[in-house]
């Protein structure tokens, strides 16, 4: 074979080959190497003379044996006239180059192959480069996927990346439930302006509460980081999340609660300097009494109004230092029927009827009988006042299931606004123009002491209130 390949008649191949600035090999049709210029031994750490007693076989790594067969195969076969791919080589030293190889076999005038010339060129630095941004980014997406927070990435205004955390903050369960879609999706309608605002894509900005919509549409506070930053090679912006919507409302509890202590001591204070007079009046008032039985009607007046007083003032004083809970065995029939009694005069004042639906045989419930009947004095007088015009008010009582019984009440009031209806039960917040905010929530804090819970629902058709309590055991 060697006879064929005829290097004197051609010089000036010879001379561009052995003076290439990249390596430069020939190669028999078998894979003995026969002739390589210097750039070559610089790359491969060879002599000219080593390289010589070497075929391909000697200087590629085995597992890359079936590359040169299917090289090989297109070429022989005619499929391509050359080939080019990035390959690795074994240095004399023995480890690894890699390099841009080009091959072309040569054939005779019949079309016979006669050899192969090969173009090598040394890419390690390149490939070690790359290698290193891979491994970089590979640990800022491990980095990022295990992340606390949640983290998602936008172009422009799409999300183009989210981590697990993003998906668990949002409550979705696949990355394609958000990949490809408009942050604005995410985030409610109200604070679209303030998040536009944001020139995230210029500064890092530190953080800032925005609120967000989870897949279930419910609404949740989130604190935001951002950072300007280049993500598959086009300006991007990482953004940082953390739900802090329990940290909210533990804040929220802490201000209600420091609110609840100052009312507290402002009641003790207002009770006991009322209570002093007040229980002057009523003892001269009792002599007064003794003295004349004329006027016994405006004595009875009088005594109501004094007796109403006092009721005020405990109740203030609940507020200042709440008294022992002494729970027993109670019927709530019997306890909803003695409420019902003593607002009777004040339903008649107000032309309102009480439609009343009690299942019998009801089972008993453990309970403070009166601070249960302090629960529903309020609720009832709560629908009074809110039904202007009269109406009705319905009350149920029935056993829901094996463990509970459930009192309803409904009225034909005014009702209340959604956007209120979450704050009702909140320390001084209240609809009422001389309301004090604190009924609904000492009711509820008897509710919950009880083992029980309250649902308050309310339209421009008026308000419903579901009371659920344990029954005895």
């Amino acid at each position: 074979m060697m006879n064929k390949i005829n290097f004197d008649n051609q010089q000036l191949f010879i001379h561009a080959f052995e003076h290439a600035g990249i390596g430069m090999a020939i190669v028999s049709v078998n894979g003995k190497i026969v002739k390589v210029n210097q750039s070559l031994c610089d790359i491969m750490g060879y002599q000219e003379s080593e390289f010589l007693q070497l075929s391909v076989d000697d200087i590629v790594p085995s597992d890359d044996a079936e590359i040169d067969e299917y090289i090989v195969q297109l070429l022989t076969e005619g499929k391509k006239s050359s080939f080019e791919i990035e390959r690795r080589y074994i240095h004399k030293n023995q480890y690894y180059i890699w390099t841009l190889m080009s091959t072309t076999l040569v054939r005779d005038e019949q079309g016979t192959p006669l050899f192969y010339i090969s173009q090598v060129q040394d890419i390690s630095d390149r490939k070690y480069t790359e290698e290193k941004l891979r491994e970089s980014e590979e640990r800022y997406h491990r980095l990022v996927e295990e992340s606390p927070d949640g983290v998602i990435i936008l172009k422009g205004e799409k999300c183009i990346f989210i981590n697990s955390t993003g998906l668990e903050i949002l409550g979705l369960q696949h990355k394609e439930q958000i990949i490809g879609r408009s942050i604005y999706d995410f985030i409610v309608y109200q604070d679209h302006e303030r998040f536009k605002s944001r020139e995230l894509d210029k500064i890092s900005i530190g953080s800032f509460e925005i609120r967000f919509l989870r897949s279930d549409g419910m609404g949740m506070n989130v604190e935001l980081k951002t950072i300007p930053t280049i993500y598959e090679n086009a300006p991007a912006v990482h953004m940082m999340m953390r739900d802090i919507t329990e940290r909210k409302k533990t804040q929220e509890l802490m201000i209600n609660s420091e609110r609840l202590k100052i009312a507290g001591q402002l009641a003790a204070g207002i009770a006991h300097e009322v209570r002093n007079p007040l229980t002057a009046i009523k003892g001269f008032f009792h002599m007064m009494e003794k003295d004349s039985k004329q006027n016994k009607l405006y004595f009875d007046v009088i005594q109501s109004e004094i007796i109403r007083m006092e009721t005020i003032l405990n109740e203030l004083l609940l507020l200042a230092k709440p008294q022992e809970t002494k729970f027993a065995k109670k019927n709530i029939e019997a306890i909803i029927n003695h409420v019902l009694t003593l607002l009777e005069t004040q339903t008649k004042h107000n032309k309102i009827q009480i439609i009343k639906r009690i299942e019998p045989d009801l089972p008993l419930i453990d309970c403070d009988e009166n601070k249960l009947k302090q629960v529903f004095i309020n609720f009832f007088k709560n629908a009074i006042e809110a039904m202007t015009q009269g109406g009705m008010i319905h009350t149920y009582v029935s056993q829901k299931t094996p463990d509970w019984i459930m009192i309803k009440i409904n009225d034909q009031g005014t009702g209340i606004p959604n956007h209120l209806l979450d704050r009702i039960g909140e320390p001084f917040f209240t609809t009422k123009e001389t309301g004090t905010g604190l009924g609904i929530m000492i009711c509820k804090n008897i509710i919950e002491e009880h083992k029980g819970s309250i649902v308050i629902e309310s339209s421009a058709n008026g308000t419903n209130i579901e009371i659920l309590l344990p029954i005895s055991k």
